[in-house]
């Protein structure tokens, strides 16, 4: 992945948290960024860590800002700014089936 380019999400719902800390913390509870059901997911993240979670869903585009080693700062094309954490689930989606789930958009 590439800072400043535009990628699509194809499959699953990907989390958008409002910090890396909030993001680390969901993931040491055993929750991830990628989800088979995104409101649902996003909802009860918001309300156990009291904050706004939201979520990219599938055909969802987002530009990629900032990675920070398994952290990437995103801006979809909703205006929702955040952060996934690529989690070895996430990598393992991303690398096995990279063309399936996520793929770059040309601009």
């Amino acid at each position: 992945m590439k800072i400043g380019k535009l990628y699509e999400i194809k499959k699953e719902f990907w989390m958008l948290y409002p910090s890396k800390d909030i993001a680390a913390a969901v993931v040491a509870r055993g929750g991830s960024s990628a989800h088979p059901i995104g409101p649902p997911a996003a909802a009860f993240y918001s309300e156990h860590f009291k904050c706004n979670v939201s979520y990219i869903a599938p055909n969802g585009i987002f530009c990629l800002l900032e990675q920070d080693e398994k952290f990437i700062k995103v801006l979809s094309t909703n205006g929702e700014l955040g952060w996934i954490i690529l989690t070895d689930q996430c990598w393992f989606i991303l690398t096995d089936h990279s063309t399936d789930v996520i793929e770059e958009v040309n601009q």
